[in-house]
């Protein structure tokens, strides 16, 4: 992990970024009272219409009944300005409720998607249970999926983009992995279009 204001390589049980001092107790006193969200959507700009939300739930539900072990929040919020985008969405994560009290540390499976909607800029993160698989590459690609119509003003449009990219990069990753660890035998990874192949049907548990 990074740290959220100085970008420097951080270690998850310090307390405070041993480069900038960064820590979430400086982030309270600068961005106050936290909003206590609602997963998946926390529409706080009101700027999805009803339909663009259930559409974009519905894409967010798919993504977690193929992988259970994933939670996706996406937060749509006008940042403060002068705020680092970096920084308000880590203090998002950590204290909006957004994951509940159990899961924690490498508990912690949440993927959060935070658009500032007056700049359309966007940030994603991942909690500490994810870090180990989904990499900063794998999060840049789903940013870039949903980079154009963001910047049209295509919000909806822009969350479906980055949470089926995301699903891509988990189907991926459950085909790797397992692969990568010898977990199994080259021979279970066939074509699928093989008569007799013995494919898998189910994505495997990443953890």
């Amino acid at each position: 992990m990074r740290c959220p204001a100085c970008q420097t390589p951080a270690i998850e049980t310090d307390a405070t970024c041993r480069q900038c001092g960064f820590s979430l107790e400086t982030a309270d006193r600068a961005f106050g009272i936290a909003p206590t969200l609602d997963r998946p959507i926390s529409d706080n700009s009101g700027v999805l219409g009803s339909f663009a939300r259930k559409k974009v739930a519905r894409v967010i539900a798919d993504l977690e009944r193929r992988f259970p072990q994933v939670a996706v929040a996406v937060v749509l919020t006008e940042v403060p300005q002068q705020a680092p985008l970096a920084a308000y969405a880590f203090w998002i994560f950590n204290r909006s409720q957004l994951s509940s009290a159990v899961e924690k540390g490498g508990g912690n499976h949440l993927v959060l998607l935070l658009i500032d909607t007056p700049t359309k800029r966007a940030i994603t993160m991942v909690g500490y249970g994810l870090e180990p698989f989904i990499q900063e590459t794998h999060l840049q690609s789903c940013l870039q999926a949903a980079e154009q119509p963001l910047q049209h003003g295509h919000l909806g449009q822009a969350i479906e983009a980055f949470t089926q990219e995301l699903d891509r990069q988990m189907g991926e990753l459950c085909r790797l992995i397992p692969k990568q660890f010898g977990l199994v035998d080259d021979a279970h990874w066939v074509d699928a279009t093989q008569e007799g192949a013995g494919v898998m049907t189910t994505h495997e548990s990443l953890y």
